[in-house]
């Protein structure tokens, strides 16, 4: 029989491990999104133009959101600090600058290409409902939508765990990592995905109060996915996953 910790305990871990801790764990997430802002302003090229120019605007953001799967790793990393009780610094962000950054590009090139894949059929639909706002067309585009945000969640579900095992394992290839966190996903996707949907309330709270407490919420959510990984792992371990 299973012992996995429930949403409850896994929050309840994170809220602990971050206490004392939330000026530098705030601070990292803001330079996070700075870089992540700074990144997206370099993307476009022009606002519009010809096909060659809206081609060089795709691979730009394509190249950039790969490379910020370096920040993602750097990431994981702090907060794995986080969870075991090791140091943590806002330069911890940094981490995957130097350790495996090859492999962190590999396992973010991941994640963007596939968002950007399922995102070709939503794109072009979008552009013949300009032009033609019929129900027929309508219709179609909402479930290209649609269609297109399970296969994203479910992408990010399986693999969820990747970055966190990096640092679990760095002598493992970016392709055993992702294998390994399909294995470990195995049946726990609701699970996490459970998780996940416990802090919309948060979310929501946060935007009707002048967005400043989301930057509380966000580091509250990421710990508890740590914690989530923590869990799985030592669940694994002993057998019961």
């Amino acid at each position: 029989m299973s012992s996995m910790k429930s949403s409850a305990e896994l929050k309840g871990i994170a809220k602990e491990k971050s206490l004392g801790k939330y000026g530098t764990l705030i601070g990292a997430n803001i330079i996070i999104f700075a870089i992540q802002i700074l990144a997206t302003g370099f993307t476009t090229v022009a606002a519009s133009g010809n096909i060659a120019i809206i081609i060089i605007n795709n691979i730009i953001t394509l190249i950039v959101n790969i490379l910020l799967g370096l920040l993602m790793s750097g990431k994981a990393y702090l907060y794995m600090n986080l969870l075991y009780s090791q140091t943590v610094s806002t330069s911890d962000i940094f981490f995957g600058l130097r350790k495996e950054p090859q492999k962190a590009v590999v396992i973010q090139a991941l994640f963007v290409l596939v968002d950007f894949l399922v995102s070709i059929p939503s794109q072009i639909l979008l552009v013949f409902y300009q032009q033609d706002q019929s129900y027929d067309l309508r219709s179609a585009l909402l479930i290209a939508l649609f269609l297109g945000l399970v296969v994203n969640i479910l992408v990010s579900l399986t693999y969820s765990q990747a970055f966190f095992l990096l640092h679990d394992f760095p002598g493992r290839s970016a392709k055993e990592l992702l294998a390994t966190s399909r294995r470990l996903m195995k049946g726990n996707k609701l699970r996490l995905f459970a998780l996940n949907v416990s802090f919309v309330p948060l979310y929501l709270l946060g935007c009707i109060s002048l967005f400043v407490p989301l930057l509380w919420v966000s580091v509250y959510r990421y710990a508890s996915t740590c914690a989530f990984y923590q869990d799985l792992v030592a669940s694994a371990a002993s057998g019961n996953n």
